[in-house]
């Protein structure tokens, strides 16, 4: 298994992953923080925190959420340092990380930069990492109700700040 590979020292199972995560993480990471010089920090910080930590994980099948968690972590560390400023929209369009898919994904984005922080990291957990709502409430530190009770909030205040009729495809942007 590569995770295993990867906590005995093999480098290139380490990047082999890295590359299976990174753009998820990323579209987290930059709904998180509003910035996406901060998102790619964030990114870069929980692969070297991973990278160093890794032999610790005990079950290599939760990877996904245990790097996920350490991202969510890297931007709250960012928060506690500054407050995030609005992204200007011209900076999404020279992205390292392209968005690929219809331009509306754009506008998805910026409305998701607009919730609170406790609706974002719900829904970036869910629709950008694919994480199960149990998983969602051991990253936040609450219960699975509250998580769904956010993610039902959270798509309803999407929807508000879409235009009528504008389709709601949270998929897109990963």
């Amino acid at each position: 298994m590569l995770v295993r590979s990867a906590q005995r020292g093999s480098r290139e199972a380490f990047a082999v992953l890295v590359g299976r995560h990174e753009r998820s993480l990323y579209a987290t990471a930059l709904s998180l923080s509003r910035s996406s010089w901060d998102a790619s920090d964030a990114v870069q910080d929980a692969f070297v925190e991973a990278f160093v930590r890794l032999r610790r994980l005990r079950d290599p099948d939760k990877f996904g959420p245990w790097v996920s968690a350490i991202v969510v972590n890297k931007c709250r560390d960012v928060w506690r340092r500054r407050r995030p400023t609005p992204v200007d929209a011209t900076l999404l369009e020279g992205e390292a990380y392209e968005f690929h898919g219809p331009e509306t994904s754009l506008d998805v984005l910026r409305a998701l930069r607009e919730l609170d922080e406790e609706f974002r990291t719900v829904v970036a957990l869910r629709y950008f990492r694919d994480l199960k709502v149990d998983q969602i409430a051991e990253i936040v530190g609450c219960p699975p109700g509250t998580v769904k009770s956010r993610l039902h909030r959270a798509t309803a205040l999407l929807r508000e700040r879409l235009e009528p009729g504008h389709p709601l495809d949270l998929e897109v942007l990963v």
